[in-house]
């Protein structure tokens, strides 16, 4: 029975966000495939419809041709693009989404991904793909590759544009997982979330490209009635085919939040056959729905409230012995107006396992003499398991001077902090936070261990049997030679 309980209430925590954003009219957007996800962890839904239905991802498909482009390529290598800019697959038309490249031009990786990312360039994405893989069908391949890695399982590439082709399709929930992995890379963010980007004329081409972003949530387009821009967008890559419709997978920040959205098949007949609500569409339909989750998915809860840890203490080299407490320098981590700001479901999680938060301190700053009072010294991470909850800087409590001899502690010698129930600090040199991967390391041995004492336990107890089977055999023997 206790055990049925726990579980209904995990599973009660675990539908808070979906309970609380219940009351949202999402029925007044008629965009047939979308999902709204966490974008630290998109396994926490917020809402979704047909998330799982076979869609075309049109251009949204530049998104994993740029993630291959930074982790496999380098941004500054440069190289003569080739006939594959004018569309080696299907000929690019003027209708096409380009660039604006030509064969036979040198160019930087840096700008093809740019012009990947701002003006939707397939001639960009093949030029990328032919320098990262070497033929259009090897980058495809690794496209596949990296889709599974990432556990898009509904996902098949064709070509690293998104020109249509009805074997070249996703779903909305592997694109916002492909987006929550893509903005791991802050390279990949910051052009992402560029407006403007210009590549300089050539000796082939005779006038500069200029590009700006199709993601209208990072600015009002020129000339628009429609406020479209989102202060608090962070990243996007839109998409638009015939067959597709207008598509957007988007992400958007705010006090520590981040949510991801994708919005598939707006196309006009869903907005009363109305041409120019339909090209701004998705992009208000994501402010709104941004801003309800902002207000009503996330929770906080204050450092204070979980009690965490504040002061941390180093070794100093070279340092005056009587500038030191106790041979070490204290530093305080800069939390007192620290707010974290996550899912329901994960602020229940850290409450109820507050005695669990470990600590990860990083200096950044030697730790040698001399240090002013208030100098940045590092950081300090707030560990959850391996999940990192909250960060902080780390400053020096007081000014150390130069010592005339060797310091009192060197750095190696870090004693880390806690408190007494009375609240006086406690010292404790030497000690080492036990973290999970501590924990993991242990298990394997435990596991080793037991292994060897099974097999041990095994062959002892193989080598008793063949013993009683002989004897009893001798036995036998020396029974029938005494009967006969």
């Amino acid at each position: 029975m206790k055990r049925f309980l726990s579980i209904l209430l995990v599973l009660t925590i675990l539908t808070i966000p979906a309970v609380a954003l219940a009351d949202y009219d999402y029925n007044s957007i008629p965009t047939p495939n979308m999902i709204v996800v966490d974008g630290d962890d998109p396994s926490v839904v917020f809402f979704e419809r047909n998330a799982d239905q076979k869609v075309f991802p049109a251009g949204t498909t530049k998104i994993m041709t740029a993630v291959l482009a930074l982790e496999k390529g380098n941004l500054d290598d440069e190289f003569v693009v080739g006939q594959e800019v004018l569309g080696s697959i299907i000929p690019f038309t003027k209708y096409s989404s380009l660039m604006g490249i030509m064969p036979g031009e040198t160019l930087s990786l840096r700008d093809l991904v740019y012009g990947l990312m701002l003006k939707s360039g397939n001639d960009a994405a093949e030029a990328i793909a032919v320098h990262i893989g070497g033929s259009i069908s090897s980058f495809v391949s690794m496209m596949n590759q990296k889709a599974a890695e990432i556990g898009m399982t509904s996902t098949h590439f064709t070509n690293p544009h998104g020109v249509h082709n009805d074997d070249h399709y996703s779903t909305a929930r592997d694109m916002v997982k492909l987006f929550a992995y893509a903005l791991k890379n802050e390279m990949f963010v910051k052009i992402a979330e560029t407006t403007n980007y210009n590549v300089p004329a050539n000796n082939v081409r005779a006038t500069a490209i200029e590009m700006t972003n199709t993601d209208l949530l990072l600015y009002n387009a020129e000339g628009s009635s429609v406020s479209t821009a989102y202060p608090y967008a962070i990243a996007g890559k839109t998409g638009d085919t015939d067959v597709a419709g207008k598509c957007l997978v988007a992400a958007a920040q705010k006090d520590g939040a981040r949510v991801i959205i994708a919005l598939f098949g707006d196309k006009a007949d869903l907005y009363n056959g109305d041409t120019d609500l339909t090209k701004v569409a998705r992009f208000l339909n994501a402010a709104k729905i941004f801003d309800y989750v902002f207000a009503n998915g996330y929770q906080t809860v204050t450092a204070a409230e979980l009690g965490l840890q504040k002061t941390f203490t180093t070794g100093v080299v070279n340092a005056n012995a009587d500038d030191l407490q106790n041979g070490q320098l204290t530093m305080s981590a800069e939390i007192d107006s620290l707010t974290i700001r996550t899912t329901s479901a994960k602020i229940n999680e850290i409450k109820a396992n507050t005695g669990a938060i470990t600590t990860n301190v990083v200096l950044t700053t030697d730790a040698q003499a001399p240090i002013s009072a208030g100098q940045s010294m590092g950081t300090v991470d707030y560990m959850l398991g391996e999940s990192k909850i909250a960060s902080a800087n780390l400053i020096a409590d007081f000014a150390v001077g130069l010592g005339s001899g060797e310091s009192a502690a060197q750095p190696e010698e870090t004693a880390v902090v806690t408190a007494q129930p009375d609240g006086t600090p406690l010292i404790d040199k030497g000690r080492k936070d036990w973290g999970a991967s501590d924990t993991l390391t242990l298990t394997f041995v435990l596991l080793a261990v037991l292994l060897v004492a099974l097999v041990v336990i095994f062959i002892l107890s193989e080598q008793k049997r063949r013993y009683e089977r002989k004897r009893r055999a001798r036995a036998k023997q020396r029974r029938q030679q005494y009967y006969e």
